[in-house]
Order: C-alpha cells, then sequence, then structure tokens
C-alpha cells in the first residue's frame, strides 16, 4: 500500500510518519503525521496499539504485527481511503458477493509488450539496486496504464524484495 501511497504523497509536497509512542499516561500509540513540507502545516492521528494478554512465545513477532496493522489503519484513516472489509461479522456469500471482481473492459496489452517491459524493470533492479523507489513509482504507473500484468508486476516487486533483502 505505502508503495503506491508514498510516490503520490511526495510528488504534492507531503511525507507521512508514524513512530510509535506513548501518551503522558503510558498508552502506546502509533502517531501518525501527514506533512506539508513547504508550510510545516500537519495532520496527526493517535491510534492506541491494541497487544493480546497473551503475546504467545514470539512477542515481539506479535508486537510487530500489532503495530504493521495498527499503522495500515491509521494511514487509511489519515487519507480517507476506505479500510478493508471487515469479514468477522458476515457470512462469506455476502462477502464474495460484495468482492466480485470489477469486469475489465480495456483491452488487454499483447504479451510480449509486457515480457519486454517485465524484463526491462528486472535488469534494471538488479543493477540499479539504490533506485528501488523510482523503479517502484514507474512500476505502479506501468501497472495503472495495462502495460504489465498483476502476475508481472508481482514478479518484478518480488524482485525487488530480494534486492532490498540484500
Amino acid at each position: 500500500m505505502l508503495s503506491v501511497i508514498q510516490p503520490v504523497l511526495h510528488k504534492n509536497g507531503l511525507i507521512l510518519i508514524q513512530p510509535p509512542t506513548s501518551t503522558c499516561d503510558g498508552v502506546s500509540i502509533i502517531l501518525t503525521r501527514l506533512i506539508h513540507v513547504e508550510s510545516g502545516q500537519e495532520i496527526t492521528s493517535e491510534l492506541p496499539i491494541f497487544l493480546p494478554e497473551d503475546m504467545g512465545n514470539k512477542p515481539m513477532f506479535t508486537y510487530g504485527g500489532s503495530l504493521t496493522y495498527g499503522r495500515r489503519y491509521a494511514v487509511k484513516m489519515i487519507l480517507g481511503i476506505e479500510a478493508d472489509m471487515d469479514c468477522n461479522t458476515e457470512p462469506v456469500e455476502v462477502i464474495e458477493k460484495k468482492n466480485k471482481p470489477a469486469v475489465k473492459t480495456a483491452p488487454p496489452k499483447t504479451s510480449d509488450e509486457g515480457e519486454a517491459l517485465t524484463k526491462q524493470f528486472i535488469a534494471y533492479v538488479k543493477k540499479n539496486p539504490d533506485k528501488v523507489d523510482s523503479v517502484k513509482t514507474r512500476l505502479s504507473d506501468r501497472y495503472g496504464e495495462g502495460k504489465i500484468t498483476e502476475k508481472q508486476r508481482d514478479l518484478i516487486l518480488q524482485t525487488i524484495l530480494e534486492t532490498e533483502d540484500k
């Protein structure tokens, strides 16, 4: 989600930061700050970090999961993006009916064009690991334009992740 949102925010002079912190009464929170760089104006949001009573045998993993989940929803709230559907309260049939994929009306691009773009992206990422952020932006644009398929985009993202891990 952030790989799509961050380039749009940056193009509009905005930065988003989300440090974990605590309130004056010691409640752990995620402080989400959306800052307009030029003016210094900002919007903030505080979201409590909810942790289960039993943190299991991997408490840091549990904490990290709660933090990641909370950050995702805090970003959606501050940007006014619809949160993912909560499927804990609806029958599966209702959820499946709501989630039917939209019918694509644009003609698919030739597989040769998408394959060539995919190979170019992967080669560029491998040769220029320091330029991954700009690649993510271009990748998002090409996918949005329908020049590459979802499968091709995922293959490129996998290469990016492997490059970032090195």
